[in-house]
């Protein structure tokens, strides 16, 4: 799922563009940090493939994160383009995230009507699919128009393949000034590609959850739309548009929805609903078709304006949403279970599968790898109200953090001292802020980042599957998520204070982060620009080695806490039990636990009242005083001697 934020429609000034990794339980949930670099002239760029399963990459081509184990075999290029001079610093985990010139990105996959294979696998003719797309963009562009302009033109030139056997791509890509929404499929000779994006109106927000959402494209309008000139003439060769009217770019490139019916529309539904109330857009729309339904009945518009401007907090909230309150809401019924969880694990494929119906797909989901909010741009004023309405909440949160602080090292010189800076010559994208989860966003806590600090703390590069690290983030949190299985409806509440009040001392950071400000420099024909000098020797000094501390600082903080979390809920909770403090005891015995049980409503539906009779009084407790009596009246005992 993918949101996003014009700078008008934002309540800082920023533009916000967001992601959702849905992975699976071999996923690689590893961040990295790819420095900026020169390049002779004349050289090459190799060009990787696309690995969903962890590890995603082995080398040394996108930063340390990467770097082989022994034993580990490198990762093979499978073609090659030509090298620009100069490249930009970004954050990668798969897609790319955000560089140093706050260029933005966020991703999702679609169904699409072409499919081509990648260069180097049996009858393979493309060689470029959306990850590394997403790394050359933020390698050697800094806004939002050129980022999608450069991807269209290499996948026409160099060929497009998509995950899930051939599956189309989008994107959301954001610079400080404006957001694009990007798709992309192979086309028919599977050895090029079709492209069009499309501009988010200022003061507005785009919702899009793996399905095409760009309707109808007029290239003549170049101020909202780009695309490949040739898309009119496949559609019309291929009869997937009659050639009356503008082209409908989903409705003739799109597939539908995946595996179900509202697989996409619900979460669709459930952004426009939150962001913009006032619109009542449908949560159910009508077709004879599942696999069309939403393509066809086109209930959502590409972008809506929001009743209120959206702030980081309604991102986050969208990104934890399981439809709670509404009539979709998955924390109830029997499908929760006794105690309110809103997962569903797969069920196609699995032994108990009919092969009929479908669990309701929700936007948070227990498998997923991580999310991410990506901020550009902004005003420091604007800022600071949007971040300070987060810490005031509890001014104490703000200041919690100094007893879990340690001091750390400084890092090293060559990681943060060739800090670079793009075109706009308004700062090297010092205001800019990622914002990471890893695993389930219900249940994990958002950190800040940047990509003026260097490398991402040592905590978010590190958590493979199948085995427990506990220096790894991504465990922490997916531990967490697991360990709520066990009474979810309770835990839930002490989980999302956690991570309230650990986003609340991020957002304090943030504020840091924000007000780091640096030189300008001179446009650079889509490559990096160099600082000027006096502008370099500032960002060499004080000012990245001490974001770099403090961020590394909150993130370790970040993860000691987390994993003393997943130890007060199994005190707290165990054996279906809730531990309180109990008034006036300071020794032995100083919680009372009561037995929390099960809802009504739950014991009804799994016939609890049918089970074997209860025998009053069996427990001493339970005989009150005339309870033999009354049992020798119903007959029900003899009377002693008889």
């Amino acid at each position: 799922t993918m949101y996003g934020v014009s700078r008008t429609a934002s309540a800082d000034g920023s533009t916000m563009v967001s992601h959702s990794d849905d992975g699976a339980g071999d996923s690689d949930s590893r961040l990295s940090y790819v420095p900026p670099a020169r390049h002779k002239a004349g050289s090459m760029r190799d060009i990787y493939p696309t690995i969903d399963e962890y590890p995603k990459f082995i080398g040394d081509a996108f930063g340390k994160t990467f770097l082989p184990l022994p034993g580990q075999a490198l990762t093979k290029p499978i073609g090659q383009i030509p090298q620009v001079e100069a490249t930009h610093g970004y954050y990668l985990n798969g897609y790319a995230i955000q560089n140093d010139c706050e260029l933005s990105f966020g991703e999702s996959t679609a169904s699409a009507v072409f499919r081509a294979d990648a260069v180097g696998t049996p009858n393979g003719t493309a060689l470029l699919a959306i990850e590394e797309l997403s790394h050359l963009a933020a390698e050697r562009v800094c806004t939002a128009r050129e980022a999608v302009q450069l991807m269209g033109d290499l996948a026409v030139q160099y060929g497009f393949f998509g995950p899930d056997g051939g599956a189309g791509e989008m994107l959301v890509v954001g610079d400080p000034d404006e957001v694009f929404v990007f798709h992309i499929l192979s086309d028919p000779t599977a050895r090029s590609a079709i492209w069009a994006a499309q501009r988010v109106p200022e003061g507005e927000v785009m919702v899009a959850a793996n399905h095409f959402v760009i309707r109808e494209v007029d290239l003549d309008d170049a101020d909202r739309f780009l695309g490949s000139p040739h898309m009119h003439r496949v559609a019309l060769q291929h009869g997937l548009w009659d050639g009356r009217g503008k082209l409908d770019f989903t409705a003739a490139f799109s597939l539908g929805e995946y595996g179900n019916k509202y697989y996409s529309g619900r979460r669709m539904w459930d952004g426009f609903r939150r962001f913009a109330p006032s619109v009542a857009l449908p949560p159910a729309y009508n077709s004879t078709d599942p696999w069309s339904g939403l393509k066809e009945s086109r209930p959502y518009p590409f972008s809506v304006p929001p009743d209120a401007p959206l702030a980081l907090t309604d991102l986050l909230a969208a990104h934890r949403s399981h439809y709670e309150g509404t009539s979709f809401d998955m924390t109830r019924g029997v499908a929760a279970g006794p105690f309110g969880s809103p997962d569903r694990y797969a069920v196609p494929g699995t032994p108990g599968d009919t092969k009929r119906g479908a669990w309701e797909r929700s936007v948070a989901i227990y498998r997923a790898a991580f999310a991410w909010i990506a901020q550009a741009g902004g005003s420091a004023d604007r800022g600071r109200k949007q971040d300070s309405a987060v810490v005031d909440r509890d001014s104490a949160a703000a200041s919690g953090a100094v007893a879990l602080q340690k001091l750390l090292p400084d890092p090293p010189p060559e990681e943060t001292g060739a800090l670079r800076r793009g075109d706009r010559g308004d700062g090297c994208g010092c205001r800019s802020k990622i914002w990471f989860g890893p695993a389930d966003p219900a249940t994990t806590v958002f950190v800040p980042l940047s990509v003026c600090a260097g490398p991402p703390p040592e905590q978010y590069t590190r958590g493979g599957p199948g085995k427990v690290d506990r220096e790894s983030a991504y465990w922490a949190h997916r531990y967490t998520q697991n360990l709520a299985q066990v009474r979810y409806s309770a835990m839930i509440v002490d989980i999302r204070a956690h991570s309230l009040e650990w986003e609340e001392q991020g957002a304090a950071l943030a504020l840091q982060i924000g007000a780091l400000q640096c030189g300008g420099g001179a446009p650079g024909q889509g490559q990096a620009a160099s600082p000027p000098p006096d502008a370099l020797q500032r960002l060499r000094g004080d000012s990245a080695p001490s974001l770099r501390r403090q961020i590394e600082r909150h993130a370790a903080a970040v993860l000691a806490s987390t994993w003393a979390l997943t130890d007060d809920l199994v005190g707290k909770y165990a054996d279906g039990g809730e531990a309180a403090p109990r008034a006036g005891l300071e020794r032995r015995q100083a919680v009372a636990v009561s037995n929390l049980g099960y809802s009504s409503e739950w014991l009804a539906a799994a016939g609890f009242d049918s089970g074997p009779a209860r025998i009053e009084g069996h427990i001493a407790a339970e005989a009150t005083p005339g309870w033999l009596e009354r049992q020798q009246l119903l007959g029900r005992t003899e009377p002693a001697g008889a």
